[in-house]
């Protein structure tokens, strides 16, 4: 038998067929995983945020008033220093905006925490 010339482009790849890379394949054990872990990133947020709070919530009062300053927020100073390590813009606008309004909110009304 003679070789016909094939004058269609042969195939560079082999195998697979239409495999779909990239995820894995949806099973009850694999969603349970990933119900897991959208559930302990989740909770790691609102820990942050409930810290973040705290902290805004704290001020330091000082024994002989400064002027007319006679409060300091240390939480707020902590807090901002903190966020620098914060990975995320979203996440750091976020917590900047937690520490900020509680700052203001405890500033305001009596609730907070002075040392």
């Amino acid at each position: 038998m003679v070789k016909q010339k094939l004058w269609f482009k042969k195939r560079t790849t082999r195998g697979g067929g239409r495999k779909v890379t990239g995820r894995e394949r949806l099973t009850p054990r694999n969603m349970n995983r990933e119900i897991y872990k959208n559930q302990r990133v989740y909770s790691y947020f609102m820990l942050k945020l409930a810290l973040f709070m705290i902290l805004g919530l704290t001020w330091f009062r000082l024994g002989a008033p400064i002027g007319s300053i006679q409060v300091v927020p240390v939480g707020l100073a902590i807090g901002l220093i903190l966020v620098t390590f914060e990975r995320f813009r979203a996440g750091r606008a976020i917590e900047i905006g937690i520490l900020v309004l509680a700052a203001v909110i405890s500033y305001v009304s009596p609730v907070g925490i002075v040392i």
